[in-house]
């Protein structure tokens, strides 16, 4: 008879399991969806042959099979970093150099301090050993589809702006947090969890005004009929704004997007200069009104709250983890008491636990990317509606190369808004909806 296994060495088996589920399960996705989309490779899906070009279609397959042999290189070489981050002697390296630098600067740290300091270095070092793949991605990848429109010059002060903002706010941010999950008692968790949310509010006002103008150039629209037109759409939903501003996305990427951030007199619309220039008056209405209808509905303040809830959950879990054995033991982590090291591995697991929630995340944001749209249907319905709607959405398909038939699996685990051909479908049962509901001769 086998002895009873130790918690540490359950735990491990636990984690080993999950992590093989989590790194297989997404790599056997990749290869079905890939199969899939080239079994329907051979002509223009029968929704959409009359608006995307035979050219287009198989333009976005081959960046679909591009794509998904950059994510078996990255997500094979990500799991390899786990594990030698986890079963070599990294952890316990970074709490040496800290410690080196301690002496170094001939300044003893505090444990806060030298907790801060850890995590710091291995962000840095993680972001470092990153750089190869982004470059990749970036100047050869998205280059070849003609996307990239980002200099080096532009991509090289990107990541040192970036660098400048970790310190200014990372750093107090990490203090901050790690003091009050570290050292105030067992409600920690609690405190750490409402500064964190607290935090977040506050990035909402200050990144449309202070950090996004460090990126890029944010321009009022100017004075027209575009303009008109969405002003009297926001005006006609009772959304109230402090601008419509247009984005120099352009200078980085052919991309293509539309949003609203920020929180009361922080709160503004952005368009894409590529948007502005792809789509039409009533198709920016519809998109514009999407967005609202996010608003309107309540999407984001939902969103918001189940954040906030997972963010206790998330600091709970750590407060119990960073003070229990075992996880030490499991990773020959040795003093359970050295908390920075329990920190570091949670950083490292955590998603390996996690993975299955996004499927779940995925699929009440399809719910509302759907009401959203029906939302737009009906709050354009004057001005092209859910047809400008659609319209809108093919064309950005085209220009983006979207995935137009994703494996119905790969795309519930991974989608956030619904593949093209379903959410096209859904529109036009609101459209014909709309139209059964309008008296002969309305509008």
């Amino acid at each position: 008879m086998l002895p009873p296994m130790a918690a540490h060495e359950i735990f491990l088996i636990v984690f080993l399991i999950l992590f093989s589920i989590h790194v297989v399960l997404e790599r056997v996705l990749t290869v079905l969806n890939l199969r899939y989309v080239r079994a329907h490779a051979g002509a223009v899906p029968e929704m959409f042959k009359d608006a995307i070009s035979a050219e287009n279609y198989a333009r976005s397959i081959e960046y679909t099979a591009a794509r998904a042999r950059f994510g078996h290189v990255t997500a094979i070489f990500s799991a390899l970093l786990t594990l030698a981050y986890l079963f070599t002697e990294y952890i316990q390296g970074l709490t040496l150099l800290a410690s080196e630098l301690s002496n170094y600067l001939d300044h003893p740290f505090s444990e806060l301090t030298l907790s801060v300091v850890q995590v710091a270095i291995f962000l840095g070092v993680n972001t470092l050993i990153w750089l190869p793949f982004n470059l990749w991605d970036t100047f050869m990848l998205e280059a070849r589809f003609g996307f990239n429109k980002t200099d080096l010059k532009t991509f090289v002060m990107d990541r040192i702006k970036g660098l400048i903002l970790g310190v200014i706010l990372g750093l107090p941010f990490l203090y901050a947090a790690l003091y009050l999950i570290l050292y105030s008692g067992p409600w920690g968790w609690l405190y750490a969890g409402c500064f964190v949310i607290a935090f977040q509010f506050a990035m909402m006002i200050l990144i449309p005004l202070v950090i996004a103008p460090l990126f890029n150039k944010f321009s009022p629209l100017q004075d027209g009929e575009l303009k008109s037109s969405l002003e009297h759409l926001a005006e006609r939903c009772k959304f109230a704004t402090c601008g419509i501003f247009v984005v120099d996305g352009s200078r980085r990427s052919s991309h293509s997007n539309a949003y609203f951030t920020g929180l009361g007199r922080a709160r503004r619309i952005v368009l894409f200069d590529t948007l502005v220039e792809q789509l039409s008056i009533p198709e920016l209405s519809a998109v514009l009104a999407h967005e609202i209808g996010h608003y309107k509905l309540k999407h984001i303040l939902k969103t918001m709250v189940f954040g906030a809830l997972y963010t206790f959950v998330g600091f709970y879990v750590l407060d119990k983890a960073i003070h229990w054995a075992p996880l030490y033991q499991a990773f020959q982590l040795g003093n359970h008491h050295i908390h920075e090291k329990g920190l570091l591995a949670m950083m490292i697991i955590s998603g390996h636990f996690t993975f299955w929630l996004g499927p779940l995340m995925n699929a009440l944001s399809r719910k509302h990317e759907y009401e959203a749209d029906a939302f737009a249907a009906r709050a354009t319905a004057d001005s092209g509606g859910g047809g400008a709607l659609e319209s809108a959405l093919i064309k950005l398909f085209e220009k983006n190369l979207g995935t137009l038939t994703p494996h119905p699996a790969y795309s519930a685990y991974h989608f956030s808004p619904p593949p093209l051909i379903e959410r096209v479908g859904a529109l036009r049962r609101v459209s014909a909806q709309i139209a059964k509901s309008t008296p002969a001769g309305a509008g």
